[in-house]
């Protein structure tokens, strides 16, 4: 069940909020959401749910009787996410086709509840409490962030469980931000869209020219960050709206003027997790220069590992390990900093992650510098989707580039987010209901 479907938005959510409201104690509520975020989950993923289940089960083993060391315990944990994620490069090894019970069946969020539940049990903040099996599992199932995210802390999620009241500025925000949400998603991000499936989709071999090759390369920069962090909005404004403060994933990460300020802006809750849990044990930046890039770059390959064993990934974790070093090398905050430069970089380090292929990620960089469009057979294509929707939609791209300042009556008024909700909800209703991208990961 996507946060975007017709079924979640009109039934699911204000049935379980209503419920909710009902002034329940932390006991009922954990029952509540545990119950109602399972079925959450079975409703797409059917079976799949028996892997949540193990996690939870196995959190509590270990917890309770420290059968394993950590380093077994934590490949447990991996097992599920290797087997489904990783285990087609094994196959390939050995000249066998990957079984269909994996290759048929991916569990969406995978990437993501596992990594929680190897931050719940690291987190100091679970020993104040002993947790049940049903605690686990409704803390790794909580449905707004359960398939992408952010990664919630124990903290968090038990100051949220304890509150029952609406708090009405809670409510405020929680509406405008599930609303804001909706908007990114269904407005922005699917209307970009259309360009990158214009390419995912032609099975035709493609010529591009600068202008074609601008255009895809802009157009997805932009979707990616609305997709995902729509989805953010989303999951927070639902949060809010339970009563829990989620974290924060993204804090308008195209103002950042290097690519150091740009991974504490971006997927910060990951980031936050590779920093935490890889480079920090290996001894961080507070080390030689030498080992200090050496723990820079085995962080980036297991981050483009985790977004996925293929070359393109690899390929965007070697870019932006390669800026990150060449920023420490030069000292690049303390010579320079400039949004526009990190912005045209960033935007290029996209392109592994819509491309077909390796080729094809070289083939669209390149294409940058063919100026002669005489041969491009993508332009005309993108020409047919570019529209006035396309046109306003890429004004308010670039306007995000810029700026603003918070504008403290807007988001503190709660008749304007009720009015942002009905706009929200009519756009949704006029549009079809789009995967987020970050769902595959």
């Amino acid at each position: 069940m996507l946060l975007t479907s017709y079924t979640f938005l009109f039934v699911f959510l204000p049935i379980s909020l209503i419920i909710n409201y009902f002034n329940l104690n932390k006991t009922i509520k954990t029952l509540f959401l545990g119950i109602f975020s399972g079925y959450f989950y079975f409703v797409d993923n059917g079976y799949l749910i028996i892997i949540l289940i193990f996690l939870s089960i196995l959190m509590n083993l270990q917890i309770n009787t420290r059968l394993f060391n950590n380093s077994f315990f934590i490949l447990l944990l991996l097992l599920p996410l290797i087997i489904f994620k990783y285990s087609f490069v094994l196959f390939n090894l050995i000249g066998s086709n990957l079984p269909e019970f994996i290759n048929n069946n991916f569990p969406i969020g995978l990437s993501f509840f596992t990594f929680q539940a190897i931050a719940y049990y690291f987190d100091k903040e679970r020993l104040k409490n002993k947790d049940s099996v049903f605690d686990i599992f409704t803390f790794l199932t909580f449905f707004p962030q359960l398939l992408a995210g952010p990664i919630v802390d124990i903290g968090t999620y038990r100051k949220g469980i304890k509150t029952s009241k609406i708090v009405i500025e809670n409510f405020s925000e929680g509406i405008r931000r599930l609303s804001l949400g909706l908007l990114k998603k269904f407005f922005i991000a699917d209307t970009l869209s259309q360009i990158t499936y214009i390419y995912l989709d032609n099975e035709f071999e493609l010529s591009l020219s600068t202008l074609s090759a601008l255009i895809l390369i802009l157009s997805y920069t932009f979707q990616i960050y609305f997709d995902f962090s729509a989805y953010c909005d989303i999951a927070i404004g639902i949060g809010m709206l339970f009563g829990f403060s989620l974290p924060e994933n993204f804090n308008r990460p195209y103002l950042a003027d290097s690519f150091q300020d740009f991974w504490r802006r971006w997927h910060i809750t990951l980031s936050s997790f590779f920093k935490n849990f890889v480079y920090i044990p290996l001894g961080g930046s507070r080390t030689s220069k030498l080992k200090n890039y050496r723990n820079l770059w085995i962080t980036f390959f297991l981050t483009s590992l985790w977004h996925g064993a293929t070359l393109n990934f690899l390929l965007w974790g070697f870019l932006h390990g390669l800026f990150l070093t060449f920023e420490k090398l030069i000292k690049y905050r303390k010579l320079f900093s400039n949004r526009f430069i990190t912005f045209i970089l960033l935007s290029l380090t996209w392109v592994p992650f819509f491309a077909k292929s390796f080729a094809d990620s070289i083939n669209i960089i390149s294409s940058l510098f063919v100026t002669d469009s005489y041969d491009d057979n993508l332009l005309p294509l993108m020409a047919e989707v570019i529209n006035l929707k396309f046109l306003i939609v890429f004004f308010i791209c670039i306007c995000s580039l810029i700026d603003f300042k918070k504008i403290s009556f807007f988001y503190d008024n709660l008749y304007i987010n009720i009015v942002l909700l009905i706009t929200s909800i009519y756009i949704v209703l006029l549009s079809s209901v789009d995967p987020f991208i970050y769902f595959k990961f």
